[in-house]
């Protein structure tokens, strides 16, 4: 029965390992992810940001404080990903085949199975790695003197253990699982070396929840698994063949427990419940990733060899598992041990560096890119309140002038109006004042500035109120006739009234104003005969009004341009900086996202 294994051990002999040279590529990328990490440890948030706008510089800090975190963590992986690689240095003329599963799932026994039917001509090197959890050194391999695994009864392998034998390393990995947590975290890094993989669950329970995470995560890194249902067989009672009621020393009261394999409805029944719930784990591209789903009974094909049973060693499945990895050895080695360590390299920029869409890594470029998304849309949104700022600063300016003004137009005159010039300039200065620090600090906490160059260059001589006069052009012959009509014409007046003075009341009033008329007369030919042209300025009101829109007018150009000025400066020392680093650091990222993803 044996012979139906021979083949697998030849073909272990011809084993084809072509060793992929990453180390152009792994250098590479040892350069990009060195040179970018050095490149944003050096960078630093412009102490006018992180002094001007806490929210904003705490964003900024949290941004760069992510990337150079991640740049970091990207260093470390790298160097843990090379000492992990070592693994495969040791192994590296080896095709490397891992079993892989939790505590009593059979592993060991498996691979006690093989190794103990090679042919007689082949020899079988037995190792070890390092106690599981304890130390991860895996420099220098340790030759174990035993002929077979060191296993305890539960079938729980406590070391990394396996053996060399011809083109082939079987890696028996720590049961996850275990008492010690350290067994299946080691057993996790050495699957990445894996150029295939066994995955292994017991036939009385197959698949619990805590294999189908570990498959989750086998699949998740493309890693192709071939899934075998172990310890597929049971025990039933029979009768011994001594056939005696008291029994003997191999029975119990004349009965047995006979080993068999269980029967084929109940194997079909557990594979076909295996590939639903795995079906459920896989997407829908990485169907590929999932290999060969059988039942096998390393017991009963031990027991069928033992007892040349070839009916129950050919229902063990075993020949069937023997086929399997026939197959891969003769077909595929060669591809997969070519493959693997690029799939390694791929896995890691994937899931450390770039994020595979995972946004759970926080160091991923992924999760960095949406911090700086946010980072960047907080930036626009201060640039835009910035500039609504900026446009109303002008009627901000105008409303306080005129506010001011309002209440001291009524007090100005001329005589006064220096002195209240003056005034409503240092009122202005601190209401402009007050504005414009209200305005600064919506976006900056203390901004670095002095607004006492509000009035320093500013005065009031230039505002002084003076009449307002007009022209007026006249004549002295009108004006003399109008002063000679009006003496004469008293004069007379006068005289009549002292001649007339006996007579009665009527005709005295009547004489008085013919007097009087003829006096004026009289007069006006007279000043007519003595007068000249002539003009003279009279004053009409002053210049108050357009003192003050003057002084209003000078003001609000003088506020403008300082606040132009002082706008200037805050764009020059917050906000590009701000976009600047922002720039930089969104620039840097893409370029190392590129030389990564050339290397994909």
């Amino acid at each position: 029965m044996k012979y139906l294994l021979n083949e697998f051990y030849s073909s272990l002999k011809n084993i084809s390992t072509v060793n992929s040279d990453l180390n152009e590529k792994r250098a590479q990328l040892k350069e990009y992810t060195y040179a970018f990490n050095e490149l944003v440890q050096s960078k630093t948030v412009d102490k006018n940001i992180a002094k001007q706008n806490e929210e904003m510089a705490k964003v900024l800090n949290e941004t760069l404080g992510l990337i150079k975190n991640s740049s970091q963590a990207w260093i470390d992986n790298f160097e843990e990903m090379l000492e992990k690689e070592k693994f495969r240095s040791d192994l590296e003329n080896y095709f490397i085949i891992i079993i892989f599963g939790k505590v009593k799932a059979g592993k060991s026994s498996l691979g006690n199975f093989i190794a103990n039917n090679k042919l007689k001509e082949q020899k079988v090197e037995f190792f070890k790695y390092d106690e599981a959890g304890k130390k991860q050194d895996i420099k220098k391999l340790e030759e174990i003197n035993e002929e077979s695994f060191d296993t305890n009864n539960l079938e729980c392998t406590v070391e990394i253990q396996g053996f060399k034998l011809e083109g082939m390393a079987w890696i028996d990995t720590p049961g996850l699982g275990s008492m010690v947590k350290e067994n299946g975290d080691l057993a996790k890094e050495y699957i990445q070396s894996a150029d295939y993989i066994i995955y292994p669950t017991s036939s009385d329970s197959p698949l619990q929840q805590d294999e189908r995470e570990q498959l989750k995560e086998l699949f998740e890194q493309n890693k192709k698994v071939t899934i075998c249902i172990t310890k597929s067989d049971e025990k039933e009672e029979d009768e011994c063949e001594c056939g005696s009621e008291e029994g003997c020393s191999k029975c119990n009261e004349g009965l047995i427990n006979v080993l068999k394999n269980k029967s084929s409805e109940k194997r079909k029944s557990q594979e076909i419940y295996v590939n639903d719930q795995i079906s459920k784990l896989i997407d829908e591209n990485k169907e590929s990733v999932l290999g060969d789903i059988f039942s096998i009974s390393t017991h009963t094909a031990t027991k069928g060899i033992e007892e040349k049973n070839s009916e129950l060693f050919k229902n063990s499945n075993i020949p069937k598992f023997y086929e399997l990895i026939t197959e891969v050895v003769k077909e595929k080695s060669k591809k997969l041990k070519e493959g693997t360590p690029y799939d390694g390299l791929k896995s890691f920029i994937n899931n450390n560096i770039l994020g595979n869409d995972d946004l759970k890594n926080k160091n991923s470029i992924q999760s960095i890119e949406k911090n700086l998304l946010d980072l960047n849309e907080k930036i626009d949104e201060s640039i835009e309140k910035f500039t609504r700022l900026k446009e109303n600063a002008n009627s901000d300016f105008e409303s306080e002038t005129d506010s001011v003004i309002a209440e001291y137009v009524s007090k100005i005159n001329k005589h006064n109006s220096k002195d209240i010039f003056a005034k409503i300039d240092a009122e202005l200065n601190k209401k402009v004042s007050e504005a414009i620090q209200k305005n600064i600090h919506e976006i900056f906490a203390d901004f670095d500035t002095t607004l006492k160059s509000l009035t320093t260059s500013l005065g009031s001589d230039d505002f002084e109120i003076k009449d307002k006069f007009k022209k007026i052009e006249y004549t002295t012959k009108e004006r003399n006739k109008k002063i000679g009509s009006g003496l004469f014409g008293t004069l007379a007046t006068i005289a009549t009234g002292i001649a007339l003075a006996s007579n009665p009341i009527g005709w005295a009033a009547a004489g008085t104003m013919a007097a009087g008329v003829v006096g004026s007369y009289v007069g006006g030919k007279i000043g007519e005969t003595t007068g000249s042209k002539d003009s003279e300025e009279i004053v009409v009101g002053d210049n108050k009004e357009e003192v003050i829109e003057r002084f209003k007018s000078s003001r609000l150009t003088h506020y403008e341009s300082f606040a132009k000025n002082l706008y200037v400066q805050m764009q020059d020392t917050f906000f590009k900086p701000l976009k600047n680093i922002s720039q930089d650091i969104r620039l840097d990222l893409d370029k190392f996202e590129k030389n990564i993803k050339n290397l994909l």
